[in-house]
């Protein structure tokens, strides 16, 4: 037979997925058990397929069947459409949902990033798209973020605000630089450290020393950084003290990387928020997440 092609219609693929069977198990036999069909419509679904192409496909043989030449250039193209088939069908059962989250990078790195398997164990249809631009104003439109979590107050008007993390402060430093606060440490002797700052305003350092009464305490230098992450790292190789939050210092403390020379903490009344808008729409779509969240935050 030479091949004829209507060029207008395609051949019903479940003909197609018998011949890829035939061809792999080499037995129109073997072909009709794994596809739960009789021989006799195997046999009729290959022929169907080979009018199709106005060639045989098979050479056949008392005990099984072998490919022609012709079968075997078609095998590949019908076997990689199959797969490709396969693979797109799974796409649309898949529920897999997307966010666009923003938050501070200390955040993302020190206490999100390493929550992420528990996040994915119990919302594994859940991706979180992480934006660390934290100095750029949402929009929460189309092609905007869906979730902010930032530092402040709690006072956001017209969003619906969660609180996640109360800032607790404290100074910090490497064990290494502790000697020189003295034995026991004493605040006065802060003016000879390097004080590390997150804050341009030093206002966390201000709250704190406030509180001890150490009002005109002037350190020998201050260091400021862009991020409480920088702060930490730089606190912890011992170049000065920092003021650190327990939410972002936990691992450091365990390990000795940092301690914390003085028993005073300060609550800042200052924390962490995720926000989103106080819509319906809004809502709905960052429940799931915005749950998993409290929830963690609640466990520490």
């Amino acid at each position: 037979m030479e091949p004829r092609f209507d060029q207008s219609r395609l051949p019903p693929l479940q003909t197609l997925q018998t011949f890829s069977v035939v061809a792999e198990t080499g037995s129109f036999t073997a072909a009709a058990v794994e596809l739960n069909l009789s021989q006799s419509a195997i046999s009729r679904q290959v022929q169907q397929l080979e009018h199709y192409f106005g060639c045989s496909l098979f050479e056949r043989h008392t005990r099984k069947v072998a490919l022609t030449e012709r079968g075997m250039a078609l095998i590949p193209i019908v076997d990689s459409m199959l797969a490709s088939l396969r693979t797109s069908f799974e796409a649309t059962r898949s529920t897999v949902r997307s966010l666009t989250v923003r938050m501070p990078p200390t955040f993302a790195r020190k206490w999100f990033l390493p929550r992420l398997p528990d996040l994915h164990s119990h919302h594994s249809d859940l991706n979180i798209n992480i934006d660390t631009a934290w100095f750029l104003r949402p929009t929460f439109s189309v092609g905007d973020i869906d979730m902010l979590i930032t530092y402040g107050n709690g006072n956001w008007p017209g969003m619906d605000v969660l609180l996640l993390l109360r800032e607790r402060l404290t100074p910090m430093c490497s064990p290494q630089l502790l000697t020189r606060l003295g034995d026991p440490p004493e605040v006065s002797r802060l003016q000879d450290c390097v004080l590390l700052h997150s804050n341009p305003r030093h206002s966390d350092w201000t709250l704190w020393l406030q509180a001890e009464g150490a009002y005109s305490l002037k350190a020998a230098r201050h260091q400021v950084f862009d991020t409480q992450d920088f702060a930490l790292t730089a606190a912890a190789s011992g170049y000065g003290v920092t003021m650190g939050d327990f939410a972002f210092s936990g691992p450091e403390l365990q390990s000795g990387e940092l301690v914390t020379p003085f028993e005073r903490v300060i609550d800042s009344g200052y924390g962490y928020y995720a926000l989103w808008p106080a819509r319906g729409d809004a809502r709905q779509k960052v429940k799931g997440f915005a749950d998993w969240l409290e929830q963690s935050c609640a466990e520490g």
